[in-house]
């Protein structure tokens, strides 16, 4: 999938939006004179931003504009987001073209597995054999029968591990490194 200008537009009037939301809050606080309450939700926005900010330091950059349109869809469905970002997937061992396809794959899974207003844990850490992508949601939502599959196909066929346990909320994949 090609980026067109509307969708880097749509991503970027969303991080507009989120960020002028989150100076209002901070700015309900202080004229509150609720400066606790402030300089601790000023460091959730600080810790969230710099798991974005891990996200945009991808080595593939199609990867992290993908993260970024699922986040922010997240967002829209209320889906509250918990991230670990620890890698850059340096040493990815993966075409570029594969690599996307399983990484939006895994994303809508998850994002389907989460429901709406849920909460979903995403990690992404560096180990022996690759990259684990993990996605944990504590409430799964009930998903049909077979909704696994392109995923199930994709790492088959690239021989990546791949865990699907949806009545426990738990997605993961590795993404093999040279």
């Amino acid at each position: 999938m090609a980026w067109q200008a509307r969708e880097i537009i749509s991503l970027l009037r969303w991080q507009r939006h989120d960020f002028l939301n989150h100076l209002q809050v901070i700015s309900g606080y202080l004229q509150l004179k609720k400066n606790d309450r402030a300089l601790a939700y000023l460091r959730q926005v600080i810790d969230q931003l710099e798991q974005i900010g891990r996200i945009m330091h991808l080595q593939e950059p199609a990867l992290a504009l993908t993260a970024l349109a699922r986040i922010e869809g997240a967002v829209a469905r209320g889906i509250s987001l918990e991230m670990k970002i620890s890698t850059r997937m340096e040493n990815l061992a993966l075409e570029p073209g594969t690599a996307r396809a399983l990484w939006e794959a895994a994303w809508d899974l998850a994002l389907a597995l989460a429901g709406d207003g849920n909460t979903l844990r995403v990690e992404l850490t560096s180990e022996a054999e690759g990259y684990r992508l993990l996605f944990y949601t504590p409430v799964p939502a009930t998903l049909p029968a077979g909704v696994a599959d392109t995923l199930a196909d994709l790492t088959r066929r690239q021989e990546l591990p791949f865990t699907w346990q949806p009545e426990t909320g738990k997605l993961s994949l590795i993404f093999k490194s040279r």
